[in-house]
């Protein structure tokens, strides 16, 4: 018969073979994320143990630990999922949180988030998803999104979204509203993207940048994402040079 220890060290490898994440804390053998867990005791596990068989008691709370994850397992809508822009600092401090994220400009980076009315659910590596369709429904989603460019002022080519809403920087990379640029200012262009809710952009000219930037630091929205003016030119997204 197995020593406790030796039994706690079995059966946790054995855990880590099914479990993408296998601690041992004290009393109890933890399964799961900190999103998501369960905590198993150790001495009524051992217990059990001994008066039936080792792969019984595997079996069992193998079994049994599934269930109760599934049970809180994030279950993703596709209709209600959508890509959002934020800071690549975001996130970072987040204690064991693995955000799934892909780079969009140079110090920004795309996130996908389940839209739940009041908050959002970032999606995270974690989750048992597909994230291909993540991706692909999420942009569907935005693309279907209709927000119009409007002037800031009739003297200047400098342009915001009519509408404020959490979506209006990311919307920035929706085929809507490029198609909109296009048409209103041409395929060079500046824009800046402050917080979440707030998109300036303008026509290409070096004069609009310091009138950009006064434009950023009233900006009251406390969701910041990037203090830097940005250019599109020949298909790419950069910080403007500084040189300007």
């Amino acid at each position: 018969m197995l020593t406790v220890q030796e039994f706690v060290q079995n059966i946790s490898e054995d855990f880590k073979k099914v479990f993408p994440e296998v601690r041992v804390e004290d009393r109890f053998i933890r399964l799961g994320t900190e999103v998501t867990h369960v905590e198993l005791p150790i001495n009524s596990m051992y217990k059990e143990y001994q008066v039936t068989d080792y792969e019984s008691i595997k079996k069992l709370y193998i079994k049994i630990s599934k269930e109760i994850l599934n049970q809180y397992k994030f279950k993703v809508d596709y209709n209600n999922v959508y890509p959002l822009l934020k800071s690549r600092e975001f996130g970072k401090g987040e204690k064991n949180l693995e955000f799934y994220r892909e780079q969009a400009f140079a110090d920004i980076d795309t996130f996908y988030v389940s839209d739940e009315g009041e908050i959002f659910r970032f999606i995270l590596k974690s989750d048992d998803v597909e994230f291909h369709r993540v991706k692909r429904a999420a942009w569907e989603n935005l693309n279907k999104m209709a927000n119009p460019l409007v002037k800031l002022d009739k003297t200047l080519d400098i342009f915001c979204l009519k509408y404020s809403t959490d979506y209006n920087s990311t919307l920035l990379l929706s085929t809507a509203l490029q198609n909109q640029i296009c048409k209103k200012i041409g395929r060079e262009y500046l824009f800046a993207i402050p917080s979440s809710t707030t998109l300036i952009i303008a026509k290409f000219r070096p004069e609009y940048i310091s009138i950009i930037k006064s434009l950023m630091a009233i900006d009251t929205d406390t969701n910041r994402i990037s203090d830097k003016v940005y250019q599109y030119k020949n298909g790419v997204f950069d910080i403007i040079d500084e040189g300007y």
